[in-house]
């Protein structure tokens, strides 16, 4: 027997390390022989990808271009606008949001806690904005400070008392979005008030821009009133009787030594 012939009878000898793993009388041995074995092992990634897959991904990427094609409008700047567009669209006019709708919105998601959805708030410790002569008053501008600043403290809204906290807002909305906010609160629950711009929030923003803390409601009430809404100052509404102490102003009395003009008599023949 030549050399080559002895070393290719001991690969496949029982005493070789492929044959020393298996146990005497374990016939697993001649069924993992290199050479008796019929079929080789499979080896990983060694399959080929199906056809169909690449079909199913042709499809897929046709299908994502034909989708962009027609709704990307071009990536045009006016049609990829990340804030949302109201009203009619193409060639009708856009119609800006009704305040009262997104101020609805904007008090349910933060307001609604403290002052309860019917608004009537919580005894003693949050204030109701039903009927509040804070909300729908004329002192516009302490309302819009309050919500700017927040309120601490004893406070008295329809002859009884609350004492709590109210954060400032002046961080957490715009004014666009706090002048919604003020516009819903004065025209629900039965309130009936003029709404409430962003110039005014801005007005009032800019003039108490150094307040730092949060108002007591002494120092609310130190603030002159005005009525934001009637042009920057509390009117007096045509046909009210001046104030007491107040004299009629003198454009409503005729010079004196004056008669009264004719136009304000009636003529001498007029029928009664």
């Amino acid at each position: 027997m030549s050399s080559e012939h002895e070393h290719q009878v001991d690969e496949v000898t029982p005493e070789s390390e492929e044959f020393r793993s298996f146990p005497a009388g374990d016939d697993s041995a001649e069924r993992h022989a290199g050479p008796n074995r019929e079929f080789s092992e499979p080896e990983v990634n060694s399959a080929p990808i199906p056809l169909w897959l690449f079909g199913l991904i042709g499809i897929g990427v046709f299908w994502a271009g034909a989708y962009l094609f027609s709704f990307s409008g071009g990536f045009r700047a006016d049609v990829f606008d990340h804030e949302p567009k109201y009203g009619a669209q193409g060639g009708g006019t856009r119609v800006p949001p009704d305040p009262k709708v997104v101020g609805k919105a904007l008090f349910s998601a933060n307001c609604i806690t403290c002052h309860q959805a019917n608004g009537e708030g919580v005894p003693g410790q949050y204030p109701p904005l039903a009927g509040s002569e804070v909300e729908v008053g004329e002192a516009t501008n302490q309302l819009i400070a309050i919500v700017l600043k927040g309120l601490q403290g004893p406070v008295e809204i329809k002859g009884k008392p609350f004492n709590n906290s109210m954060q400032a807002w002046e961080g957490q909305y715009t004014d666009q979005q706090l002048a919604a906010i003020l516009t819903y609160v004065r025209s629900d629950w039965g309130n009936n008030a003029p709404p409430i711009t962003a110039d005014m929030v801005k007005q009032m923003r800019d003039q108490f821009k150094d307040q730092k803390e949060q108002w007591t409601w002494p120092q609310i009430q130190k603030i002159p009133p005005k009525n934001l809404t009637a042009g920057g100052g509390a009117q007096q509404k045509p046909g009210a009787s001046a104030p007491a102490g107040q004299q009629p102003s003198p454009q409503s009395q005729p010079p004196a030594g004056q008669q009264p003009s004719p136009q304000s008599q009636p003529p001498a023949n007029a029928p009664k």
